[in-house]
């Protein structure tokens, strides 16, 4: 069994070479596989690119305690000044360690309080802010999905194509070779594709 299979992976590789190196249209078909590789690359980068500068930008902008382009409405609630802000964390911070030396039910309570003014004070967002951060990252991540979705079905397609003229390759030799007709793997491939109805 295992020799059966390095034989045809052998087999294959060697078509995938003849296909690659004929001294006819070789040269066409490598050129046009480097063309569709690179034009996927490119793409690829770009949507990389795109992605990271609109987190850098995001994260820079909740950094400032901006959360406008996080939240759907592209308003914040949260309007308070910066000495405010530093105040509420110093308050939130003071409470939460004393809520460390007091008992059970006190300590949860004062703890609890203390993180909430602190996070208010850091993010300059309230609850309501808050709320709507799960919302937009699930927007975030369907825009990305869509972008990585589209490059998948890119590099499917070159694949596709890849295959198709591999196998037209391997037609041709094994008709000049005398192994029997020579038939369109492309055609075959789609036509394994489309539903049966049709």
């Amino acid at each position: 069994m295992e020799r059966t299979l390095a034989l045809l992976a052998g087999a294959g590789v060697g078509l995938g070479l003849m296909y690659l190196l004929d001294p006819r249209s070789g040269g066409r078909r490598r050129g046009y596989l480097y063309d569709r590789a690179s034009d996927l690359a490119h793409e690829a980068g770009d949507a990389a690119q795109s992605f990271t500068r609109e987190a850098q930008h995001r994260v820079a902008g909740l950094a400032h305690g901006d959360f406008s382009g996080m939240i759907p409405s592209g308003r914040v609630l949260g309007g308070w000044s910066p000495a405010a802000r530093t105040l509420m964390t110093l308050g939130g911070v003071s409470l939460f360690v004393y809520g460390l030396t007091q008992e059970a039910p006190t300590a949860c309570v004062l703890g609890t309080a203390g993180l909430a003014l602190a996070a208010e004070g850091l993010t300059n967002a309230d609850a309501e802010d808050l709320a709507n951060l799960p919302r937009a990252a699930a927007g975030a991540a369907r825009n990305t999905a869509g972008t990585v979705r589209r490059v998948a079905n890119q590099a499917y397609d070159m694949a596709g194509t890849a295959a198709d003229r591999i196998s037209d390759a391997a037609g041709a030799a094994a008709e000049q070779l005398g192994f029997g007709d020579r038939s369109s793997g492309g055609a075959r491939r789609q036509q394994s594709m489309m539903p049966s109805g049709v």
